[in-house]
């Protein structure tokens, strides 16, 4: 689910940083929507682990810990109706969209970190979400009629390598969850990175030894 209806990026992954605008990192470390509808929602269930206010930064957030593996992160809010150690379920109202902290204007900056969020390993937001990594609206990849090349993953290390692959073939990165059958049937080629699962019959599956060999039978792929 997405934590926005309607939602359309302004601001997408890794993008670098604006003029005035400071990251921890050199890059965007999540993803910035906006909407005609504040609303925001839990895109999965877990439980609330930390609400707080974070003037240089964040502003209004709260952190929700999904299955104890990933930290989800709802910044900038106006308002946030949920306590900490509240269990939540997946579509639960959180809050609303505001323009607290560092700021140009009114949005909700989304990201998705591996737990605990403290290490700052973050995770591309949109292939966690299933959409395009662009600005525009939020598009999900499963309303694309015809995918030339379509590649596959489990969250973590692998995702690297996936999104490697998908820049050098251009083509759209999703993660194995949330793969349906129509997308499925609208993939000529499903290269699945990481992993020996078979998630149909076009699967070409590119599994090496460890995370390291894995990744380089991607990039031999890549020359």
């Amino acid at each position: 689910m997405m934590p926005l209806k309607n939602a359309i990026i302004t601001n997408p992954y890794k993008a670098p940083p604006s003029e005035g605008v400071n990251y921890a990192k050199l890059y965007h470390t999540g993803i910035d929507l906006i909407s005609d509808n504040l609303t925001v929602y839990a895109t999965l269930s877990g439980i609330i682990t930390a609400k707080g206010y974070d003037p240089p930064g964040w502003g209004n957030y709260v952190i929700l810990r999904h299955k104890d593996k990933y930290d989800l992160i709802y910044a900038h809010l106006y308002s946030a109706n949920v306590v900490r150690g509240q269990n939540i379920s997946e579509g639960d109202r959180l809050g609303i969209v505001g323009v607290t902290g560092q700021v140009t204007g009114s949005h909700l900056h989304y990201e998705v970190r591996k737990a605990p969020w403290e290490l700052q390993n973050d995770i591309d937001p949109a292939v966690f979400l299933g959409i395009y990594n662009r600005k525009g609206p939020a598009e999900s990849i499963k309303e694309e009629i015809m995918i030339k090349n379509l590649i596959v993953c489990m969250p973590g290390p692998d995702e690297r390598a996936a999104g490697y692959l998908g820049d050098y073939l251009k083509s759209p990165v999703c993660l194995v969850r949330n793969v349906t059958q129509e997308l499925i049937e609208a993939a000529e080629k499903i290269y699945v990175i990481g992993t020996e699962e078979k998630v149909s019959s076009k699967s070409i599956n590119i599994v090496g030894d460890n995370r390291y060999d894995t990744c380089q039978k991607v990039l031999n792929i890549c020359k």
